[in-house]
């Protein structure tokens, strides 16, 4: 199926927030909160998420405990239940956030499957392996071949969402006839999203080991990895 229109659906996605019709009331109901206090602890919340994501990103979910996501932030412990009552629920706040990405990804699909430039861009925005939710996916993706993982379902399906869309992009380009014989567009979209995964983990591995910039070397690879399955004639033309 095409991923135009396509949604990341499933019954643990998150659902859009319901708006109101704008009216407003002179007097808020016994207890509810202001405006201002509702904001305010949705910036709290988000902050927590945004911290939460690095620690998983670099040291898994299993190696990060509320404790030191709290002190990385700079908050309590105390602090963070109150918006979070347990590490589970932090995680599903922080898958939210890689399928609000793979949304934005799936929203790109029709400009991505224009041409090879399209998709090299989009690799650059979208899927490069130095940013942040790319390290985040890798990170718990390699986890979650665990059974007891709680966040196995969702990024399973998260892989797969971006394996379709690059899956899509490579059979857009088959029908254009830019893509050598018998290149199959599923294998080169599981392909180039597998290289996108091991180029993230080779960032946090290899890289700060190599005694001299190699801060182009990820674009580079994944470029190579587009390229074998043009025809040659294609690599000079976008």
């Amino acid at each position: 199926m095409s991923a135009q229109g396509s949604t990341v659906d499933s019954p643990e996605a998150p659902q859009p927030i319901a708006k109101g019709s704008g009216a407003t009331t002179s007097a808020r109901p016994a207890g509810e909160e202001s405006p201002e206090i509702r904001t305010g602890a949705r910036g709290r919340r988000e902050e927590i998420i945004d911290g939460a994501a690095e620690m998983f990103a670099d040291h898994g979910y299993h190696g990060s405990s509320l404790r030191e996501i709290s002190k990385h932030i700079g908050i309590s412990h105390s602090g963070m239940l109150h918006h979070f009552d347990c590490k589970t629920a932090l995680l599903d706040g922080v898958i939210d956030r890689l399928e609000e990405h793979a949304q934005s990804a799936l929203d790109r699909a029709p400009e991505l499957r224009a041409n090879r430039g399209a998709l090299l861009q989009g690799l650059v925005e979208l899927w490069h392996p130095a940013a942040l939710p790319i390290r985040l996916l890798a990170t718990l993706d390699a986890e979650s071949v665990s059974e007891d993982h709680p966040g196995r379902y969702r990024m399973a399906r998260l892989r797969k969402v971006h394996e379709h869309i690059l899956e899509d992009c490579f059979t857009s380009f088959a029908e254009q006839g830019l893509l050598r014989a018998g290149t199959d567009p599923a294998f080169a979209g599981r392909a180039l999203f597998a290289q996108v995964l091991n180029l993230a983990v080779r960032e946090k591995t290899v890289q700060p080991l190599q005694h001299r910039s190699h801060d182009d070397a990820p674009l580079k690879d994944l470029a190579m990895q587009v390229d074998i399955f043009f025809l040659e004639e294609q690599l000079s033309v976008d």
